[in-house]
């Protein structure tokens, strides 16, 4: 039996890039993250806002292993490399080989790094009141919610 497209694309349910949970969830973390950029500079902080956010899991868990960084980040290995080596360059971190494993990079705050984060964290959650200004606080649980259940599903 031969389908034809027309009647294939009547009995796929309508999809709307615009109105997918995956589109709206890279908008709204692209606007947040097009924000923290543009006040970071405006500010002349030495980072960017891909930088907070690897800095913000090296603060909340200091000298982890750089692989464990790079799965947090969902980024790649040599793109965390290339990353934590930036932000090695400006003194906000120092990259120790491991105890076990001389091989095995770990990435450590250094003082200058705890002093910048301190500054910096609370500039973006100035922002992210921002973003999240007109909006119900119970919508807000919902929504942080749903997205942790969706990572959830997909991990």
């Amino acid at each position: 039996m031969v389908v034809c497209c027309n009647q294939m694309r009547r009995t796929l349910p309508e999809y709307s890039l615009h109105e997918s949970l995956g589109y709206l969830a890279y908008e709204a973390s692209g606007a947040i993250r097009k924000q923290i950029g543009r006040e970071l500079a405006q500010k002349k902080y030495p980072i960017k806002a891909e930088q907070f956010a690897a800095l913000v899991y090296i603060w909340d868990e200091d000298g982890q292993p750089q692989r464990v960084l790079a799965e947090k980040l969902y980024r790649d290995k040599t793109t965390v490399a290339r990353l934590v080596s930036g932000i090695e360059s400006l003194g906000l971190i120092q990259r120790r080989s491991g105890q076990e494993d001389a091989r095995e990079k770990r990435v450590f705050l250094t003082a200058s790094g705890k002093k910048l984060m301190t500054k910096v964290t609370e500039l973006v959650q100035e922002i992210l009141g921002l973003a999240e200004k007109g909006i119900d606080p119970g919508e807000i649980k919902i929504c942080k919610d749903v997205l942790r259940r969706v990572r959830q599903n997909l991990a």
